[in-house]
């Protein structure tokens, strides 16, 4: 008897689970798939029958789509009665470069698909939802950061997708048509329109070369060399003599933000390293990160970008002027900020944070007792100011370090001339310095996470100068620093100042400029994107 029941329980569960896989299955006699019913007529049918669930369409996206279909009455865009038409062949070719358009190639949605895939109904709801999915990603972007994950394909605005059909037929410069899709912010467009002329109908190689250090092995370095230049296009295979692999290198050195000078340093040889579909990525992590910031205002802002290291003054968004900075090492990395500009000082003091006076002034008086006097630092007790010769500094160690340490006014600052003082969690702000050389450098990560600015007097005058009613003008600016005078002088309109970290750009022929990761913060977004360097 139990046996029987059990038997009876084994049928029932059998039986449900056919009825629930047969009602998601496609059942191919479907008037759906009848290419004697008009394919208008099959649309409306399929949102009736919920085609899109069956074939596993994200809830988001199979929401919009029939959306989209039921206020145009139905009416394809892409296919007729029996095959996709110019505008939906035009659509599918730009679908076969995911990277040109600006998605992660991993990005585009997964479906189920079968010997139907083909059929122009199922093409029709493809290519709409492909176009809703694009669209939606590239104005509010495809990165989760708060759960560092991919964001759900959600809903999108039927209205903008209506108007994105409409212009298809028209367009003529497909990279700008991408580009305006996104944000408005010209560095955007410029960015955009750059990686669809790189990578559309491209195949992207995923090659990653692990290019040795000269000094371990120079035969395997110049060959392996020799190899990323040819996949990257930058050498003719059929022309690698000695002139053309050095010209070319140049090149290469140079749109991967470096020096052009052949020589194959650290930097180069991560450049060399790196796969063409891996820099693609980066150029569209650049992409999302301008989504993920605020517009600049109109009138003035500051705006530095740490792996460019350059500092821009725009004024009714005009480039005024550029300035090129150092910024923190690896180590002590410069963060990314927004704030205002609120006061300029002239001949500045500079209290050492505790853990430089701790790890670096302290070791330093140690071996040399008249190290304070020869660089003008004070040392303070608390509020009181204690003699460095009186003190036996060998009875200190980092971490019971008790003084406040502080260098005077002058020359040999490490503050320079000039700071450009703004409210900020992390104690940095741009100032001069006298250690110029580090400007010529072409990777220029030197500092404790401050900005160094090259020509910090002449970012300073620009910007009194156009101070609304600031009584210091830049004849006062330059008397108080031939006096060598302490002075802050408040800005009347504190200036919005942007530290952004974005490592692809362009240069002014359009062409993507990509900048060495030195803070490895791309690397670990791409990580989380299951982008990786070396692909196994």
């Amino acid at each position: 008897m139990k046996i029987s029941r059990l038997f009876a329980l084994f049928l029932v569960f059998t039986t449900t689970l056919t009825l629930i896989r047969c009602s998601s299955d496609i059942d191919k006699t479907d008037p759906v798939f009848d290419q004697k019913v008009s394919l208008k007529k099959r649309i409306a049918l399929a949102v009736e029958s919920d085609l899109l669930t069956k074939l596993k369409f994200p809830e988001g996206i199979k929401d919009s789509v029939y959306a989209f279909y039921k206020a145009r009455d139905f009416r394809p865009v892409w296919a007729n009665d029996s095959m996709v038409i110019g505008r939906g062949i035009k659509w599918k070719e730009l679908l076969d470069f995911p990277c040109a358009l600006g998605l992660p190639d991993n990005r585009p949605f997964e479906f189920k698909e079968d010997s139907l895939s083909g059929t122009s109904i199922i093409q029709e709801f493809v290519l709409t939802a492909r176009l809703a999915q694009l669209q939606q990603d590239l104005k509010v972007g495809f990165l989760d950061t708060a759960v560092n994950a991919y964001r759900p394909i959600v809903s999108i605005d039927l209205k903008s997708l209506n108007r994105t059909v409409a212009q298809m037929d028209t367009v003529k410069d497909w990279g700008n048509w991408l580009a305006k899709m996104g944000p408005s912010r010209p560095e955007y467009r410029a960015l955009a329109k750059g990686l669809f002329k790189y990578a559309f109908r491209k195949e992207l190689s995923n090659i990653h070369f692990e290019v040795p250090a000269l000094v371990e092995d120079s035969l395997r370095c110049l060959a392996l060399a020799e190899e990323s230049l040819i996949d990257k296009g930058y050498l003719d295979p059929k022309k690698t003599d000695d002139e053309s692999f050095w010209e070319a290198m140049g090149r290469f050195q140079g749109d991967n933000g470096l020096k052009a000078d052949g020589v194959i340093g650290v930097y180069t040889r991560k450049a060399l390293d790196e796969s063409v579909r891996y820099k693609c990525h980066r150029a569209i992590l650049s992409m999302e990160r301008w989504r993920w910031r605020e517009p600049f205002p109109m009138d003035r802002y500051l705006w530095v970008n740490i792996p460019e290291y350059k500092l821009r003054l725009f004024y009714n968004d005009s480039l005024l002027s550029e300035h090129r900075i150092v910024v923190g090492k690896p180590e002590n990395q410069t963060p990314q900020l927004s704030s205002k500009l609120r006061a300029i000082i002239t001949l500045p003091y500079w209290t050492q944070p505790q853990s430089i006076a701790s790890k670096e002034f302290l070791p330093a008086i140690q071996n040399n007792s008249n190290y304070a006097a020869k660089n003008h630092y004070k040392v303070y007790r608390g509020d009181t100011e204690v003699d460095p010769t009186t003190i036996n500094w060998k009875r200190y160690k980092e971490k019971n370090f008790p003084f406040r340490v502080r260098q005077e006014p002058g020359n040999d600052n490490a503050l320079g001339l000039v700071k450009f003082e703004f409210n900020n969690k992390y104690g940095v702000y741009i100032h001069d310095t006298p250690s110029k050389g580090f400007f010529n450098k072409d990777i220029r990560a030197y500092s404790h996470g401050c900005m160094r600015c090259d020509m910090p007097d002449s970012l300073a005058r620009f910007i009194l100068t156009r101070d609304d009613k600031q009584k210091m003008t830049r004849d006062s600016l330059d008397t108080l620093i031939a006096r060598k005078e302490h002075f802050s002088i408040p800005l009347r309109k504190p200036i919005p100042l942007q530290v952004d970290y974005i490592t692809v750009v362009v240069n002014e022929k359009g062409n993507l400029l990509f900048f060495p990761d030195v803070y490895s913060r791309d690397e670990n977004y791409l990580k989380m994107m299951k982008i990786y360097p070396k692909v196994n």
